[in-house]
């Protein structure tokens, strides 16, 4: 048992007492004594020159608590678990500068009304763009307004009210992301091209150098008209300001930049179609269809457009088998060969 040690107040003798008597007295001389218990010591903790308390650590708990239920709340909201902003967007495939994701989207809402770019994603062999009037409706569905699928890119146009359903593709405004021009300035693949975003206004050539090939498509929105034709080895384009092409096969050159027209084995012009005074001298022609007059035609086209309407065509057996061409014409031959004065075969 503890024991301490004191001196008598009285007779001066040495006292020894249990540590937890609170009195007693003295076996020398008799006095009566008490003992003042000294308190214990409180210890208390300090930051800085801030002492803390119990109640100081409880309040500063609570405040952290809240801060964090605020920051997980507020971040909910701009994710959009709340409804009230943009669905929650994929995380594979993001270019930095898109406008839209992977997603459904309410035109007017979550997206403006207007023309975009849709770009498809690289590993991907196809991207997908839906235009509905019911988000949770698919393609070939009467809900399904418009279907988009691409290779490389598309164009498309959607009103307020309607859905837009993106897949496997990004979403741009118009002029923000254009299709890259290849080393040598031209374009080819399965590319959808907008004068004025993916080519400055001007004259082109689609130049095809596929000599097994007796035509491919061409589908071309010019001047608000589409036109979907089906050409040779060669044809001209006169691009302006929102028109389209949809390239399929060849390559489209700036006009100045294409490589001379195909000719065949005896010097002649094979089917396509020609600029007099670029690619062919102008002058006197004839032309021979072989045995294919009875599906052959021809376009000669004064008015400076390398377009033309169906009822511009002509069949070679209505005519004589001669053609005067001037300067800036155009000629567009189908299933024809053009021969220069008239000479052979």
């Amino acid at each position: 048992m503890k024991k301490r040690h004191y001196k008598c107040e009285n007779c001066g003798a040495n006292l020894i007492i249990d540590a937890k008597a609170e009195s007693g007295s003295c076996e020398y001389c008799g006095s009566v004594y008490y003992i003042d218990r000294e308190k214990a010591p409180e210890v208390h903790h300090y930051i800085g020159n801030v002492k803390i308390t119990p109640l100081k650590i409880v309040l500063t708990v609570a405040i952290v608590a809240m801060l964090a239920a605020a920051i997980v709340i507020i971040s909910l909201y701009i994710a959009g678990v709340f409804g009230d902003s943009k669905p929650p967007v994929s995380n594979e495939f993001k270019h930095e500068k898109a406008y839209l994701y992977e997603g459904t989207y309410l035109v007017g809402k979550d997206m403006e009304a207007g023309e975009f770019a849709a770009f498809k994603d690289p590993s991907e062999s196809r991207g997908t763009v839906l235009v509905l009037t019911d988000p949770k409706a698919s393609a070939g569905t009467s809900a399904c307004v418009a279907e988009y699928r691409f290779a490389n890119n598309a164009y498309f146009t959607v009103k307020e009210g309607y859905y837009v359903k993106v897949d496997d593709c990004n979403i741009f405004r118009i002029g923000e992301k254009k299709v890259e021009a290849l080393a040598d300035g031209s374009f080819e693949g399965n590319v959808m091209l907008r004068g004025g975003s993916d080519l400055p206004v001007g004259n082109y050539i689609l130049h095809n150098t596929d000599d097994n090939m007796q035509y491919s498509d061409i589908k071309c929105v010019i001047g608000g008209k589409t036109y979907d034709k089906k050409i040779g080895y060669r044809t001209h384009i006169n691009v302006g300001e929102g028109d389209y092409i949809y390239l399929s096969r060849g390559k489209l050159y700036a006009e100045k930049d294409a490589p001379q027209p195909l000719l065949g084995q005896n010097g002649e012009y094979l089917q396509g179609q020609y600029k007099v005074g670029l690619d062919i001298p102008k002058g006197r022609y004839k032309i021979d269809c072989g045995k294919a007059c009875n599906v052959a035609f021809f376009v000669h086209n004064k008015s400076g457009s390398a377009f033309f309407d169906k009822t511009d065509e002509v069949s070679p057996t209505t005519m004589s088998g001669y053609l005067d061409l001037q300067e800036g014409d155009y000629i567009y031959l189908y299933m024809i060969k053009l021969i220069a004065d008239g000479d052979g075969k």
